[in-house]
């Protein structure tokens, strides 16, 4: 393929980057900025056209931005705002470098997938779709992946779909944590995984012995593992065998490994770079728990008439860990050099739903070349106004997320990898839920609902109050999802934003009135309140920096957002309940 990096690719690329990151900082407060200047300390003046959208974000037209009057270099704005990011010199150069690489994979993007329209975007197989993708919408060094070469690139970062075979370890397994589901044993899993022919040749490879079967990312074999386990190589606690086993294609996630000719199973691989907020390794925290807790979900979701026919788990199977046994005796190392190696095996959407369309909701508002949302493009396809798809949409995500915090107490950070829109002739008819490691909260109080919960899982969850826990629906999709997606459809006046939120809003209290035997639980867990946090996630790295620590890095809270599901009459369903609302979020978890 010719160097993406070409003029055209980065001033397209660049002035994108620009527009967003004028508009995320200015929303998280890291600056002012009006609908058409930003004056920062250095004395420089960035211009502009854009629209202030309904979550208070500036919408920007990249194409409008200028520096000074003159066309602007993306790169040369972290030194003009270098006294409102105010961060250390050595912060500064490493967040330029994660700049730089985001722009490059920017450029990929841009040369692959740029020249095509929403409508030809929504007509490609899921993989590919998933590979257009252009990254997390607020993180604005998205990309950055510090740790990865332009070859490691090329073989292994979703925008490039190249083929991945998974390489494999035979481990000792006193020193693994292993968590199974009930619905099927390790060896039938890798059998069904890889296939029987290859299953057999790596049972062969790994001889005999109480041992488990770890596969690994072959690049954190290279980079880290073939390094990290060699005392335990030598010692015979692990073994390496090899590359087995059908092809993989990479994720928008990185670390998801997803089959590349379909299958029942996907698998997420420890890798130790450091992407968006956080290195990318596994966390032995909820590994022995994961996969009870996807069974009982699964479960009690199935039983439920609201959520029976729309959320679907893809199940984890298996969860392993290695406990290193040298870093087992350094518990207060920074958290990436316990995560170093690790494997979850869970089902795909698909194998779930066959001849179902199941794609991230991150999706959603991805724009083809004609600047068209892909929820417009679908909805055109299923020959449906926009607003009767979003109905469709919201009665079968927000909706069923909302019914199971109010009923279960059980919040899912929804937002756009873990929650997957499922489609049925471009309709949207559910949502598959996963990823229970750490993105899966219970509330901190004792729902009679959630009591079949096993006493191991409901351990290990974190518990947080309700005026916390919502924000696992307004933040990580409202405000992560739908609002990049009501903006998109603003922008080419498809609905109006106001409209959009309108239609959710009536979807959710339609539901609320139909359950008044959830009344309390819908007010104590409120979506209509006048106000919510706003969540800060980039001005947090430019804080503490790029150091080591022993936990991962949490948002920032900013000034309070006007929420645009709120409407007078709501507080009728909110004092109805007679809940008491003066416990106001002083921080965000």
């Amino acid at each position: 393929m010719n160097d993406p990096v070409t003029l055209d690719h980065y001033s397209t690329t660049g002035r994108r980057w620009l527009a967003k990151t004028i508009s995320e900082l200015a929303w998280e407060g890291v600056f002012a900025a009006t609908e058409n200047c930003l004056e920062l300390a250095s004395g420089v003046v960035y211009t502009y056209s854009s629209t202030r959208r309904i979550w208070d974000n500036l919408d920007i037209e990249p194409e409008s931005l200028l520096r000074d009057g003159k066309v602007p270099d993306p790169l040369q704005f972290i030194i003009d705002a270098r006294t409102e990011m105010a961060m250390s010199p050595a912060t500064e150069a490493m967040f330029i470098r994660e700049v730089k690489n985001t722009l490059r994979q920017d450029c990929a993007i841009e040369a692959r997938w740029g020249g095509l329209s929403a409508s030809e975007l929504a007509a490609l197989p899921t993989n590919e779709l998933h590979a257009a993708l252009c990254g997390h919408p607020k993180a604005v060094a998205n990309k950055g992946r510090l740790g990865w070469g332009l070859d490691d690139h090329a073989a292994y970062a979703p925008e490039n779909a190249a083929p991945i075979r998974l390489e494999w370890l035979a481990l000792d397994r006193t020193h693994v944590v292993t968590g199974r589901g009930a619905a099927i044993e390790e060896g039938d899993l890798l059998r069904s995984a890889i296939g029987a022919e290859e299953f057999a040749r790596l049972e062969k490879a790994a001889g005999d012995g109480d041992r488990v079967l770890m596969p690994v990312h072959p690049w954190q074999w290279d980079n880290c593992l073939a390094q990290s386990l060699v005392a335990d190589l030598a010692a015979g606690r692990a073994r390496y065998l090899g590359a087995y086993g059908p092809e993989f294609v990479a994720s928008p996630s990185l670390r998801t490994l997803v089959p590349r000719d379909g299958g029942p199973y996907e698998v997420k691989l420890a890798l130790a770079i450091l992407n968006t907020s956080a290195w990318r390794g596994m966390p032995g925290k909820y590994i022995a728990q994961g996969a009870a807790i996807s069974d009982w979900l699964a479960g009690i979701l199935a039983d439920d008439p609201v959520t029976a026919a729309r959320v679907t788990v893809q199940r984890e199977v298996l969860g392993l860990w290695w406990n290193d046994p040298l870093m087992a005796q350094a518990p207060d190392a920074p958290y990436r050099w316990h995560e170093t190696l690790g494997a979850i095996w869970r089902e795909t959407g698909e194998s779930r739903l066959p001849g179902r369309q199941v794609l991230m909701t991150a999706a959603l508002f991805h724009e083809g070349a004609d600047g068209l949302p892909l929820a417009a493009a679908f909805a055109q396809k299923a020959g449906l106004s926009i607003e009767d798809w979003l109905r469709r949409l919201f009665s079968v995500s927000v909706l069923p997320l909302w019914h199971i915090l109010c009923k279960y107490g059980l919040g899912f950070i929804a937002h756009g990898q873990n929650i997957n829109v499922v489609l049925e002739g471009h309709v949207p008819v559910g949502i598959t839920v996963k990823d229970f490691q750490g993105d899966l909260d219970l509330v901190d109080r004792d729902f009679p609902e959630s009591d079949s919960l096993p006493d191991a899982a409901r351990a290990i969850l974190p518990r947080k109050p309700p005026a916390y826990i919502v924000h696992n629906i307004q933040t990580a999709h409202f405000v992560t999802v739908l609002r990049f997606l009501s903006a998109g459809l603003a922008r080419r006046s498809v609905i109006d934003e106001a409209r959009f939120y309108a239609v959710l809003r009536d979807c959710l209290m339609a539901h609320a009135a139909a359950h008044p035997d959830l009344s309390e639980r819908f007010a104590l867990f409120d979506l209509f309140s006048a106000e919510m946090p706003r969540v800060a996630i980039n001005r947090v790295r430019f804080q503490i920096g790029y150091e080591d620590s022993a936990s991962r890095p949490l948002p920032a809270r900013g000034v309070d957002l006007a929420n645009p599901l709120a409407e007078p009459d709501t507080d009728d369903l909110r004092h109805a309940a007679g809940c008491n609302h003066s416990d106001k979020v002083s921080a965000v978890q």
